[in-house]
């Protein structure tokens, strides 16, 4: 299995999940989570095109739409962690309807899928001998 596998792994739970929080439990999505849905749902479903077909992947597409939806998040979990974020958006975008383990929020965890597949993305190719 590549790397690329594991991707679509990552992205498909981060997608399936974000859904889950919107239309079954009705969490309403910011702004700020609506452009990392955008990116997440496009890298899972470029992944699950191209390797079905069993295309080549493009990894410049690919590591420019993970880098987009992790500085994304990485804003998004900052904001959500300043004491005077709430000044700072008035969008709405900092309500924790999610709160495990006094730190895993929805922001943290986009974070962290985000951050999975950048490490995935860049991790260099194995070389056949």
């Amino acid at each position: 299995m590549s790397r690329y596998h594991f991707m679509l792994i990552v992205s498909t739970i981060a997608t399936l999940g974000s859904l889950y929080f919107s239309e079954v439990r009705g969490f309403i999505p910011c702004p700020l989570c609506w452009w990392q849905r955008i990116f997440m749902y496009t890298t899972a479903f470029y992944l699950i095109i191209t390797l079905f077909r069993n295309r080549p992947v493009d990894a410049f597409f690919i590591r420019s739409y993970v880098i987009f939806g992790w500085a994304v998040a990485v804003y998004h979990v900052i904001l959500e962690r300043l004491p005077d974020g709430e000044a700072l958006c008035t969008s709405g975008c900092l309500i924790k309807w999610v709160n495990y383990f006094g730190f895993l929020t929805i922001p943290t965890m986009s974070l962290i899928a985000f951050s999975t597949l950048l490490i995935l993305a860049f991790y260099p190719n194995k070389k056949s001998v």
